[in-house]
């Protein structure tokens, strides 16, 4: 089976694991498993998300990031949590005495399709 992994940043403000669940919800119409994980504050964390996702039978897991752009957390914690080294995008690991490959996704990055989101929120911003 193949799974997604969404990874927020975590906050204390609810509204950060609010748009990471949304995403995680409307993602388990596309894909078999679809968890989520924070790197700070929120749980669950990489690890456990990744625990879970192995003890439900998935074989294949995208991290996906769900951030902007690089980072230290992207670029950095993220693989180290993984056991996977900088730089590295896909890796057979073992979690939970189980073999599982493990393909890290890009943030989202420069994307055209952000754009009309953007111009959107500006147009909002001077309604008010």
């Amino acid at each position: 089976m193949r799974g997604i992994i969404l990874v927020g940043h975590g906050s204390r403000e609810p509204y950060n694991k609010d748009v990471i669940t949304y995403f995680a919800n409307r993602l388990k119409e596309k894909y078999e498993y679809v968890g989520y994980a924070f790197m700070q504050i929120n749980t669950p964390s990489i690890k456990d998300a990744l625990l879970e996702a192995v003890n439900k039978g998935v074989k294949e897991i995208v991290v996906q990031p769900v951030f902007l752009t690089r980072g230290i957390h992207v670029d950095y914690d993220i693989p180290e949590i993984l056991n996977m080294p900088p730089g590295v995008k896909k890796a057979i690991l073992e979690y939970s005495g189980k073999k599982i490959r493990v393909f890290l996704g890009e943030p989202i990055g420069r994307d055209d399709r952000l754009l009309e989101i953007l111009i959107d929120r500006i147009e909002e911003a001077l309604k008010d």
